[in-house]
């Protein structure tokens, strides 16, 4: 999944995937999602990614 937030500005890249799965807990708990990897962007860094 790659998820765009200006939540993820000054934040580690550990920091933003906790954030993730946090919000992802109860559909990871009940194994609606089973697993899952991640990139992260801050606004800015997927506007010089894409």
């Amino acid at each position: 999944a790659i998820v765009v937030s200006s939540q993820f500005e000054g934040k580690t890249l550990v920091k933003q995937h906790q954030l993730v799965y946090a919000a992802l807990k109860e559909a990871m708990a009940t194994e609606e999602i089973h697993a899952l990897a991640i990139k992260t962007y801050t606004p800015e860094a997927w506007k010089e990614a894409s």
